[in-house]
């Protein structure tokens, strides 16, 4: 299931090649090195795309976060040690109005997708999508466009 709002093509008049050289920045909150190594490399081909940073202390996400200013926060739901990945949410919408956060789950679930969404997400994505996919939901969050993308 995919659903977008708006057209990618349309980001400010220039098509789809106007968005693809956007400079953008991610930072991904997940426990998953693998594949938070796996995105980077993919990342690394994508124009306008200018570094991943990492999150080492998930409890200090937040403070990264506000260091780093991404432009897109890949933000698991499933944290380990007690890290509450709604309340770190919360945090990011309000401290954070420039930085778009995408919630990044293997356990997507429609109540989950509501809470996220009303509570600020750009925009919603299982972990068993495509990696193409993943990057055209990040560049429709970096577009200002609200995205949610599960798997099949």
């Amino acid at each position: 299931m995919s659903c977008t709002d708006g057209l990618a093509g349309d980001y400010l008049g220039g098509g789809v090649a106007a968005m693809e050289t956007v400079p953008f920045s991610v930072m991904c909150i997940d426990d998953n090195i693998l594949l938070i190594d796996a995105l980077e490399s993919r990342l690394t081909m994508e124009p306008g795309f200018t570094g991943l940073h990492r999150v080492e202390d998930l409890s200090a996400s937040v403070e990264a976060a506000t260091r780093f200013q991404p432009s897109v926060v890949l933000l698991d739901i499933d944290l380990p040690g007690g890290v509450d990945a709604m309340s770190i949410l919360d945090q990011l919408v309000a401290g954070l109005p420039a930085s778009r956060v995408l919630m990044f789950t293997g356990y997507p679930s429609g109540d989950l997708v509501r809470r996220s969404m009303s509570r600020g997400a750009w925009g919603f994505v299982s972990k068993g999508t495509t990696a193409e996919t993943l990057i055209s939901a990040i560049r429709s969050v970096v577009a200002g466009q609200a995205v949610i993308e599960l798997e099949e």
